[in-house]
């Protein structure tokens, strides 16, 4: 019986032991499952049965060090909070784990410390005194709270690691990004040129950004010009000032007159190329000395004023050339505008970069607005060159730049760059003045409907598949928006009555917007276009303001490109209407004073196309632009109703288009490309956008611009007769001109390959320029007729129709006078 008792004891004794065993619990819980870079670490205890005593703990860091140590807080109501002290200086980023021990009870916790990511990017790696470096700090961990927030520390050292005489940089980090603009004439100061290192700290995290201080001596050049080498009393003397940078906001010239008497003027240099007008300055005759000091660099120059013994007309005379950048073997085509008839003839030269002149010419004139060509020979000096007009004594000229590539005859005889395209069919939803369309890479179409302010989408067969967006300024509401763009991920809509961008996914939904009406960066008055470079960089264009923003694909502020520091002062204040890039990551952009602009990339001026007017090549309101993959420009002429079409060099191909008809063109606002080489066009006035159908081998193939344009020039006297025989030789490998058998040579037996050999040669000669005439039989040969040049003169005119030109062509082949 005893026995039985001890055992009953026993058996409720290690029950009652192992309840309260198990009543002890520990349980532990990270407050953040991911800490901030800079937090500290919190963890939640709750012990279950707690005794009193110390709670032990052991943690495990990223680098996989150990460090440890006891809660000794008193426990309340069986909870507490553990707090290890720590902040981003550890950089202890990663996984962590903490053990928790209490008497038998334990219990590992897992959590992260989330890393403090410092990236820098600065403009470029090549500096010069003048300039400021722009370098952009993105950060994971900032803080808002300007009070709270810690620094970002910048220092510079040169190439031995020593530090340099600059002030320690401090930057509060309260935002992701931050830009800070330094100028680099505080290193040059007090520094030598060479390779110098940018060192970026924020808490322990370094980055080291290398770069080179240049000798801007070997940079800057600057080159000064009179536009004529004599004035009269009087007159203003314009200088063209050419720098190969925009370093310095002013210059200075000093000129001294006759007399030894000096005058020195400060001026403005606001881009790459200007002109100087100086007035009041040719009081007294003889010669006068000018000295101009820009960046450091001085350049001098002299002109006379001379007795006025003719007065000259009081007319307007002006030159306009049809692009600025041209390539050996092109033709000049100066547009000159008089504002009256008071002769029959004008005369014009150019001068090369040495000042030397060349091909002085006189062509007819019977109109107040005419053409004056010019070719470039291939062995013409690279530089600047000026193309001077005169005018019954009233001198003019223009600027043109001629550079080393040359431009081969195939190039004109290509066939395949004057097909027509052809109109299969158009898309009409009920639009409301649609003013731009984008295409993605599934050929589905977006069109911006402005005065519905609404995008629509449309499938590649013109179905419409969803619209979005209604008249309003709250997130996905539009206010008149004149732009659209595709990427392979997102729709930007710009949405130019709310100065403002927004993004969409493809099913229209609202992603993310930005921006508002302002001159800061990241703001807009009025943003019409957008396109991206080949890294997938935003580049918007903005009709009120003369400046290119740079963003990313998520609309962060990156860059801004100033058109204006390349093409000349008189863009300065003017804005951009259209953008968009070839696939030589170039861009283009029409600004509002009717001309095409070429950029690289980051904003380095390359050539500028057309002029205001009518003419094919100039422009009349353009509206948009876009580029095909052979980097042919196609531009939307809103004003003449068509479409225009220039080879990657900026050369005008054809156009077409007109105000009514299928096929033909109103108002052209918005053009696209797709991936099958269709050609889209929206009408915004006829409310439509209509196809073209690119590729069509079975189109017919348009005269080009240029054999009429050689013709006539030839009749004229400013070509010569290759440029002549070119023309014919287009004409005739088109099948529009048939070769009649010749008759051969009287010495050569008939339908010999001798006769046919000989012909060629001397027609070769002939095309060449190196005999006036072809040999007909062995005791004759004859010149070209005078009244070949009436007929190409008449032809080039619209005066006699193709067919009687072609007929006169085929009779000088048939009597073997000429033969391509």
């Amino acid at each position: 019986m005893k026995r039985l008792i001890s055992i009953l004891l026993i058996a409720i004794l290690a029950f009652v032991t192992c309840q309260n065993a198990s009543a002890l619990t520990i349980n532990a819980i990270p407050q953040q499952q991911e800490f901030g870079p800079n937090d500290w670490i919190k963890v939640n205890l709750a012990i279950h049965g707690y005794n009193g005593g110390p709670i032990k703990w052991v943690a495990h860091r990223p680098d996989n060090s150990i460090i440890s140590g006891t809660v000794d807080q008193q426990v309340k109501a069986e909870k507490t909070v553990h707090q290890i002290i720590r902040d981003a200086f550890d950089n202890e980023f990663g996984p962590w784990s903490i053990s928790y021990l209490y008497e038998d009870s334990n219990q590992t916790v897992h959590f992260k410390v989330n890393s403090l990511n410092l990236a820098v990017f600065t403009d470029k790696s090549l500096y010069h005194e003048p300039d400021i470096m722009k370098i952009n700090i993105t950060t994971s961990y900032y803080v808002p709270d300007a009070k709270f927030a810690q620094y970002f520390y910048l220092n510079f050292y040169d190439k031995a690691g020593k530090t340099v005489f600059v002030k320690e940089i401090e930057i509060k980090a309260t935002q992701p990004s931050t830009v800070y603009h330094f100028p680099m004439i505080q290193l040059a100061k007090y520094n030598l040129n060479g390779l110098y290192n940018l060192k970026i700290q924020y808490f322990n995290s370094i980055v080291n950004i290398p770069f080179l201080l240049g000798d801007i001596r070997k940079l800057m050049e600057v080159s000064v010009q009179s536009k004529a080498s004599t004035y009269y009393p009087g007159d203003d003397v314009v200088l063209d000032l050419l720098v190969t940078r925009v370093k310095e906001s002013t210059g200075v010239i000093t000129i001294t007159d006759p007399s030894g008497n000096t005058t020195s003027i400060k001026f403005p240099v606001n881009s790459a190329y200007s002109k100087l007008s100086l007035k009041d300055i040719t009081k007294k005759i003889g010669v006068y000395k000018f000295n101009v000091q820009y960046a450091g660099v001085k350049n001098t120059g002299t002109f006379k004023v001379v007795v006025n013994n003719n007065e000259l007309p009081k007319i307007d005379l002006d030159v306009y050339l049809n692009k600025w950048n041209y390539r050996k073997g092109e033709i000049v085509e100066a547009r000159v505008y008089t504002s009256d008839i008071i002769a029959n003839s004008i005369t014009s030269w150019t001068t090369d970069p040495q000042g030397t002149s060349h091909g002085l010419i006189s062509i007819p004139v019977s109109l107040n607005d005419v053409i004056i060509p010019h070719k470039i020979a291939t062995n013409d000096q690279v530089g600047r060159w000026q193309f001077y007009v005169n005018y019954e004594g009233i001198v003019k000229s223009s600027t043109f730049y001629v550079g080393g590539e040359i431009r081969e005859d195939n190039e004109l005889l290509n066939s395949g760059q004057f097909i027509i395209p052809k109109y299969p069919s158009s898309i009409n939803s009920k639009f409301s003045f649609p003013t731009d369309i984008a295409i993605d890479s599934d050929n589905n179409i977006y069109v911006a409907d402005s005065g519905n302010s609404q995008i629509k989408k449309f499938d590649s067969k013109g179905n419409l598949r969803l619209t979005f967006g209604t008249l309003g300024s709250s997130k996905g509401e539009f206010r008149h928006p004149l732009g659209v763009f595709v990427n392979e991920k997102y729709v930007y809509v710009l949405d130019t009555g709310n100065s403002r961008i927004q993004i969409f996914d493809k099913n229209g939904n609202f992603v993310y917007s930005w921006g508002t009406y302002g001159d800061q960066s990241g703001m807009f008055h009025t943003p019409v276009s957008m396109s991206s470079d080949k890294y997938g960089n935003l580049f918007v264009a903005d009709s009120e303001r003369n400046v290119i923003q740079v963003f990313d694909p998520l609309g962060s502020y990156k860059d801004e490109i100033h058109p204006a520091l390349a093409e000349g002062k008189e863009i300065g204040s003017l804005g951009m209407k259209a953008i968009t890039f070839d696939s030589n990551n170039n861009f283009y952009v029409i600004s509002t004073n009717n001309k095409i602009l070429k950029y690289s990339s980051i904003g380095n001026f390359i050539n500028s196309y057309g002029s205001n007017g009518t003419e094919n090549g100039r422009f009349n309101q353009p509206s948009a632009i876009v580029v095909d993959a052979s980097n042919y420009l196609y531009v939307a002429d809103s004003g003449s109703h068509l479409i225009q079409k220039f080879d990657p060099n900026g050369n005008f191909i054809f156009s077409w288009g007109s105000e009514i008809g299928e096929g033909e063109l109103d108002a052209p606002a918005g053009l696209a490309i797709d991936t099958l080489n269709n050609f889209y066009v929206v009408d915004k006035n006829q409310g439509t956008v209509q196809k073209f159908v690119m590729n069509n081998p079975g189109g017919g193939v348009v005269l080009p611009n240029w054999v009429k344009k050689n013709a006539i020039w030839w009749s004229e006297g400013a070509l010569d007769k290759s440029d002549f025989a070119l023309a014919v030789k287009y004409i005739i490998k088109q099948g529009l001109i048939q070769i009649p058998p010749t008759s051969g040579y009287d010495s050569i037996p008939e339908n010999s390959s001798a006769k046919v050999e000989q012909l060629k040669k001397d027609i070769q000669l002939w095309s060449a320029g190196k005999i006036d005439r072809i040999p007909l039989t062995s005791e004759d040969s004859v010149k070209i007729p005078e009244w070949v040049k009436k007929n190409a003169q008449l032809w080039a005119t619209d005066k006699i129709d193709d067919q009687t030109f072609f007929r006169s062509i085929e009779y000088l082949l048939s009597i073997e006078i000429i033969k391509i």
